[in-house]
């Protein structure tokens, strides 16, 4: 029984947990593929989205957005950008803006790393997410992506650990630096 003012909450741990661990793995190998994507893009275009200063990287932003919100209008139900996936003859063209938003969005950050807009290790930390990053091979999956197993293996492995306190840590950019 529950005190006055403290209610009982039923948690479906184990159908929650995989389904996280599921979503996160997914996100870690999306963020590893689109890394590739915008590096690709880079390559092809190179800084042509920086050529005009602030105004014209944000109109490079905001046209993705447009495309993609075009595209969710001539939906029935206005803005169901599900739907706008789920058929076949726009998938390609909604995700291929959907990437390069995405992308736009990392290259930003990193140029203002780059310029020194940003330059605390606590500016690139989201309140929602925990100081410890892991890349971890998620239970109860058997083939996730298509992968085969033994390609799975060496390619994921078990933990992959970062804390964002580690200053000296070899994946972060020199201007970044500890608040103290």
């Amino acid at each position: 029984m529950t005190k006055k003012g403290e209610y009982r909450r039923t948690v479906h741990i184990p159908a929650d947990l995989e389904r996280y661990d599921r979503q996160l793995y997914r996100i870690n190998a999306i963020a590893e593929e689109l890394v590739k994507y915008v590096n690709d893009k880079d390559v092809q275009y190179g800084s042509s989205w920086r050529k005009r200063g602030g105004p014209g990287a944000f109109m490079v932003i905001a046209r993705k957005w447009d495309r993609i919100e075009q595209a969710c209008e001539k939906e029935t139900a206005k803005y169901d950008i599900f739907n706008v996936f789920k058929e076949e003859d726009r998938r390609e063209t909604i995700l291929d803006d959907c990437l390069d938003l995405v992308g736009y969005l990392l290259i930003l950050i990193e140029h203002m790393i780059e310029i020194g807009h940003v330059t605390k290790i606590e500016a690139l930390r989201m309140s929602f997410v925990s100081s410890t990053l892991e890349k971890v091979r998620p239970s109860g999956m058997e083939k996730p992506f298509g992968f085969d197993e033994e390609e799975e293996e060496d390619q994921h492995p078990v933990s992959t650990r970062y804390h964002p306190d580690q200053v000296d840590d070899p994946r972060l950019p020199e201007k970044i630096q500890k608040e103290e």
